[in-house]
């Protein structure tokens, strides 16, 4: 009886293990029954599903990588290959409409001939020396194409990266001699437009120093025209003084004042003990020798 009770017990417990299923990180997943998708997606966890007639479909919504040598045209007919590295991942909103479309099978269907296709164009539209010297715009534009044709199906394209472009030996031999002529070439011309601003600007250094020189020059001229005007007012000042001063003294010699003046010279005179003979008309007074 306890056997049979364990027994039961086993079966109880398989069968609520199996009735539920764990998405592990990095996954989601979609409940189908009976054939039919059940509303929602499963995110990472533990999620019941029942027992009869249900499964569990899983989408990886990690980066995936996929890489392979391919094979494609440049613009002039030259046979090209390269190793090409995709990195995508699936958007989990998008997991109803990708099963419905491809049932879990999208990477050759979908992801690979999309690749190829946008490749192959892209390599059309560029020359073979131009898959060398313009390799990271032709990732970008191939990405573009991509993220175009598969992200309208819930995709998102992280990265195009093209590796080891191989091209036919007179081909690499022709594209390094055009590309070694253009590097001497444009060191060429970078010499020559150091020289041309080294050139301008010795110019423009000896235009400076002009400049100075002759700033300084009106500055010392201003300097003595001002000296020589402040010079000549300065005398104009003076003269104006003195014209004043003679005016007013003009002005106060009246002719009483200068009798008044007279006499009291002779006065002076007479007191004098010296013996002199005066003559005068009592306006200015004339002096003899008394001797």
């Amino acid at each position: 009886m306890k056997n049979l009770k364990f027994v039961y017990l086993i079966v109880a417990v398989a069968a609520l293990l199996s009735s539920c299923a764990i998405i592990r990180p990095g996954e989601v997943a979609l409940k189908v029954k009976y054939g039919k998708i059940q509303p929602g997606v499963l995110l990472p966890g533990l999620h019941g599903r029942g027992i009869i007639g249900t499964k569990i479909e899983r989408f990886d919504t990690r980066v995936t990588e996929y890489s392979k040598k391919l094979g494609f045209h440049s613009n002039e007919g030259i046979e090209v290959t390269s190793e090409i590295t995709l990195l995508y991942h699936l958007i989990p909103d998008s997991v109803q409409s990708i099963y419905k479309r491809f049932d879990g099978y999208y990477q050759n269907t979908l992801i690979i001939n999309n690749l190829i296709t946008a490749l192959r164009q892209e390599g059309l539209n560029h020359k073979a020396i131009e898959l060398i010297t313009q390799r990271v715009e032709i990732e970008n534009s191939i990405k573009e194409k991509l993220i175009t044709t598969i992200g309208q199906y819930g995709f998102f394209v992280d990265l195009v990266l093209m590796k080891d472009i191989d091209l036919p030996d007179e081909v690499t031999r022709s594209i390094q001699s055009k590309l070694t002529a253009e590097q001497v070439s444009k060191k060429t011309e970078i010499d020559l437009e150091i020289q041309r601003k080294n050139l301008d600007y010795q110019i423009e250094k000896e235009k400076k120093e002009a400049e100075l020189e002759v700033s300084k020059q009106r500055i010392a001229l201003d300097f003595i025209v001002e000296k020589q005007k402040k010079e000549s007012e300065r005398l104009v000042i003076e003269s104006e003084a003195i014209k004043k001063s003679q005016d007013i003294l003009n002005s106060s010699l009246t002719d009483k004042l200068i009798q008044f003046k007279a006499l009291e010279i002779t006065r002076d005179l007479v007191r004098s003990p010296n013996a002199k003979i005066i003559i005068t008309d009592g306006k200015s007074p004339v002096i003899l020798d008394g001797k």
